[in-house]
């Protein structure tokens, strides 16, 4: 009687013991990144893999299939080997993309505009806030400095939505520092001007230099 105790134990004790196993060794399947894949990055098959991995090192959003990433849009920067979480991917192009999570009113464009520290409202400017647009044109270097006269500026837009603030290498700046430490002063903004202004704007990157003014109304 004894013996048929302990041989019982023992099975039951050797199932739990091999449950326990089975469940730290298993594998599970989880999607990542083959390159760094940056944000408005429409996913391809090449871009991404699938890895057998243990399920306690992932988290409940990571894709588990290509078929869950490919066509869709990188919204947060993914690094090489890292998991794709379905919070880092969107299905279309839109300014959420952006790092604002700022909505475009339909008809309205997102246009970067060159852009020095000292001219965007001393590098202070910040997604969501509203600035008049001004353009200067640039002198011709093949004109005389007597000929020469002061250019005028021209406003071009008012009350227009600041999407993003980007440094020279297209990263977004530090909202923490605004610009003002050394890597991260702002290049370009990023603006929500309506579709039928575009031209305008293209022209003006072209022809001359930009002058931001914080609008206060």
């Amino acid at each position: 009687m004894r013996r048929s105790i302990y041989l019982a134990v023992f099975v039951v004790l050797s199932a739990i013991a091999g449950l326990f196993y089975y469940s730290h060794t298993r594998q599970a399947t989880a999607l990542v990144a083959s390159h760094d894949l940056t944000v408005g990055t429409r996913i391809q098959d090449s871009d991404v893999a699938v890895r057998q991995v243990n399920p306690a090192s992932i988290a409940g959003d990571v894709l588990r299939s290509a078929d869950q990433a490919i066509g869709q849009i990188v919204s947060f920067p993914i690094l090489e080997g890292q998991f794709v979480d379905a919070r880092e991917v969107a299905p279309t192009k839109n300014a959420t993309l952006l790092g604002s999570g700022l909505d475009i009113p339909p008809g309205y464009r997102i246009i970067g505009v060159p852009i020095s520290p000292a001219a965007a409202v001393g590098g202070v400017l910040k997604p969501g806030d509203r600035v008049d647009v001004m353009t200067v044109p640039n002198v011709s270097r093949q004109t005389s400095p007597v000929d020469q006269s002061a250019p005028m500026p021209a406003l071009i837009g008012k009350n227009i939505l600041v999407i993003g603030v980007r440094t020279d290498q297209g990263t977004d700046v530090s909202q923490t520092d605004h610009g003002l430490n050394v890597g991260s002063k702002p290049a370009s903004v990023l603006l929500a001007i309506p579709q039928t202004e575009e031209a305008t704007y293209s022209a003006a990157i072209v022809a001359g230099s930009f002058v931001l003014a914080l609008s206060t109304d």
